[in-house]
């Protein structure tokens, strides 16, 4: 599995891993949706991947027990929508950031209902704080 801005040069296609990226592992994808893995990192804060080998893949990152993140990426591999369920944000909590822009001065988002429909379905199914 890839990590945060580890591969050479994803706008090249080139997804060789830089040395000492972070690195992710995978422990499984959601039963009634295969697009949907779930991942863990092997050390240190948890960031969701920036990037993705697979286009339209969405992962749900679990850090201790918990899922932490659910990030969305686009057609050119890139995460595009970041859900960050275990902090607040503009006073929302669980909440939402497009393309990397984590800004603490922009307004929180609301996830929407299917994002909230999907972040249930993987906290049951993987049994998730």
């Amino acid at each position: 599995m890839g990590s945060r801005g580890a591969f050479v040069d994803v706008n090249m296609g080139n997804f060789t891993f830089e040395n000492g990226g972070q690195n992710y592992f995978s422990i499984g994808e959601l039963s009634s949706d295969p697009n949907v893995k779930v991942l863990i990192q092997n050390k240190g804060s948890v960031k969701a991947p920036e990037f993705s080998h697979t286009e339209g893949r969405v992962y749900a990152i679990v850090q201790d027990g918990q899922l932490k993140h659910l990030t969305y990426y686009d057609a050119e591999h890139k995460q595009h929508i970041s859900v960050d369920l275990l902090h607040a944000h503009g006073g929302i909590q669980p909440h939402i950031h497009i393309d990397l822009n984590h800004d603490r001065k922009s307004p929180g988002i609301s996830p929407t209902k299917e994002q909230m429909d999907l972040i249930n379905k993987v906290k049951k199914e993987y049994h998730l704080l």
